[in-house]
């Protein structure tokens, strides 16, 4: 022990060290959200909550429909109640407050600590360590999934990828076992996560094929029995009418799979290199053939699908859903950023020395896993969530190394700019920040200037509807779940991809003419109108046509079978009883 205080070497390497910076984490988080406010940040952690509400309240557990949206069909959700539960049991127990606040800093807890078994695994020294449990804030992506209120699944999805990927870099029965359960969890929340799933799978089969121990049929034997499990237990009877949830033909596959996995170590030539690779090959075909016929057009992308106005209006103008050639300039750096971090922090490991002792495969699983999850962000923003949590060991080794040497430079300001560019050039932080004042000048087509010119200044809260007589809202998409959340009332539609023809309903109404939205909103009995002029969403539809129903309700003289309810005169929000 160091006379002069703690010897923090060793105690990094502690599971103290983990709740350290897990605890100062919560502590800064909770302190500042008093500023921030208590209301859930998007639409989907509002729906979270409404789900989790209407649990609470007695509504069945394999019943996730959600009945406040276009009552009394209600609307249809592939939502797993895996998320639901710690909400659900913090908030029976302490608080719906309490419960919002926790949960997402609890998620943060597992994945600190799967961090550490990974750092430890791949021997990293004690300052790689402790940067690695510090850095998180770095990365754009990461402190607005593990804030208080921010309940969606986002969070729980990249939490089970990193605890699989610390467990694919293991080399025993039970990590495969625990990884496939992991993985069954990952994919239960939502069925997103499968194309990594399937890499893990490939990973298990590489490490096969160079002759490691057989942890593939292990893997896909829990990945099957627990997707077996987690659905049923779930979700109950699954619904074979959607595609965007696991279905038995998944099931079906993985269970044939794990099959065909225990049974290739008996088969001949499984003691050379080529055999090993020659029947992995010939079972990923066979499994593949097996799904595309077990899963027939669910074995396509669902959002395929979608009707016209819908990808137009709203699935093609979610940011974080577009590939990273859609994305503004500030984004899709950050996004290679993520990437490029990976690649070299591998390398760094390779040139350092650190393959020694048996690294070298822990190390590349790691990285290749890591590597698959970036791409598949420049593809899908949100799956950079994922990326940038695999990728903080890289930048964690890569900080190490250059960090020290650039705080040993002797003059004030070469020191200074090398420590800036050493944290600088190894997480996306900077570079991402950097890039923003790019954005207006190269728009993305959801902040085109067209859509910014539009947007009222202000923010909206929709408690002050509360206090009119109960009805049903007709109201933008994104509006709907805090409607819900903040008062009684009904509403037509939100953005849930199984209800496509209420909501495609609302998007025809805003975006089209005066006329033809009055005949929409009287199919559907609405009482009331509501729209946020400060919202993005808002913004897009008013730039449909000049004169088209958003702006028609955003102008000084709106049509006049709506009539204005008074409200606050500084608010964007603008609330009309539609007059019969």
């Amino acid at each position: 022990m160091d006379v002069r205080g703690l010897d923090w070497r060793g105690f990094v390497r502690t599971p103290w060290a983990v709740l350290a910076a897990w605890l100062a984490w919560c502590a800064v988080r909770l302190a500042i959200q008093p500023l921030l406010g208590w209301e859930p940040v998007g639409p989907d952690d509002w729906t979270r909550l409404l789900q989790v509400r209407a649990w609470l309240d007695g509504q069945a557990t394999w019943d996730v429909t959600q009945y406040r949206m276009n009552p009394p069909e209600g609307f249809s959700m592939h939502w797993s109640r895996l998320v639901d539960l710690p909400l659900a049991a913090l908030a029976w127990l302490l608080g719906e407050r309490a419960a919002l606040a926790l949960v997402p800093l609890i998620w943060l807890l597992p994945a600190l600590f799967a961090l550490r078994a990974i750092m430890l695994r791949l021997g990293f020294s004690a300052i790689a360590i402790a940067f690695g449990l510090v850095i998180l804030p770095l990365f754009p992506l990461l402190p607005g999934n593990f804030a208080p209120l921010r309940i969606d699944h986002h969070a729980p999805q990249a939490v089970l990828a990193l605890v699989c990927a610390a467990l694919l870099i293991r080399d025993t029965r039970r990590s495969a076992v625990a990884c496939g359960v992991c993985a069954a969890a990952w994919i239960a929340i939502s069925l997103e996560g499968l194309p990594l799933v399937a890499v893990i799978a490939g990973l298990y089969g590489l490490r096969y094929g160079f002759g490691e121990r057989a942890l593939l049929p292990w893997f896909l034997g829990a990945l099957a029995a627990s997707a077996w499990l987690f659905s049923h237990a779930t979700r109950g009877p699954v619904d074979t009418a959607f595609c965007d949830i696991l279905l038995p033909g998944h099931m079906l596959t993985f269970t044939a799979a794990a099959m065909i996995a225990a049974i290739i170590p008996f088969m001949p030539w499984q003691e050379r290199v080529q055999g090993r690779f020659v029947a992995l090959a010939a079972m990923g075909l066979v499994c593949l053939q097996l799904a595309m016929a077990l899963l027939g057009q669910c074995a396509t992308n669902p959002m395929a699908q979608l009707d016209p106005v819908l990808q137009t209006w709203w699935h093609g103008a979610i940011a974080e859903g577009l590939p990273v050639w859609r994305q503004p300039v500030s984004v899709a750096l950050m996004l290679v950023w993520t990437v490029a971090i990976i690649a070299a922090g591998w390398w760094q490991a390779h040139r350092s020395g650190m393959f020694h002792h048996g690294r070298a495969l822990p190390f590349t699983l790691l990285c290749l896993l890591a590597l698959a999850a970036g791409g598949y962000s420049l593809l899908v923003m949100r799956e950079g969530v994922v990326a940038q949590l695999l990728a903080i060991p890289f930048a964690a080794l890569l900080l190490a190394h250059f960090l020290p040497r650039a705080r040993a430079i002797a003059a004030p300001v070469p020191r200074v700019l090398a420590t800036l560019a050493a944290i600088g050039l190894t997480t996306p932080l900077f570079a991402s920040a950097f890039a923003k004042p790019l954005d207006r000048h190269f728009p993305a087509e959801t902040m085109s200037p067209d859509v910014l010119a539009m947007r009222e200044a202000g923010t909206c809260t929709y408690a002050a509807l509360s206090r009119l007589p109960q009805g049903k809202v007709f109201a933008p998409l994104d509006a709907g779940p805090a409607i819900l959340g903040q008062s009684d009332h009904t509403i037509v539609a939100a953005s849930y991809h199984r209800n496509q023809q209420p909501m495609a309903d609302v998007l025809n109404a805003l975006t089209g003419e005066v006329s033809d939205a009055r005949r929409m909103i009287a199919s559907h009995d609405a009482d009331y109108v509501a729209i946020c002029g400060a919202a993005s969403d808002v913004a897009l539809y008013g730039t449909a046509s000049p004169d088209n129903f958003t702006n028609a309700l955003l102008s000084e003289t709106p049509p006049d079978w709506l009539a204005p309810v008074p409200s606050d005169s500084d608010s964007p929000l603008r609330v009309y009883r539609v007059i019969r």
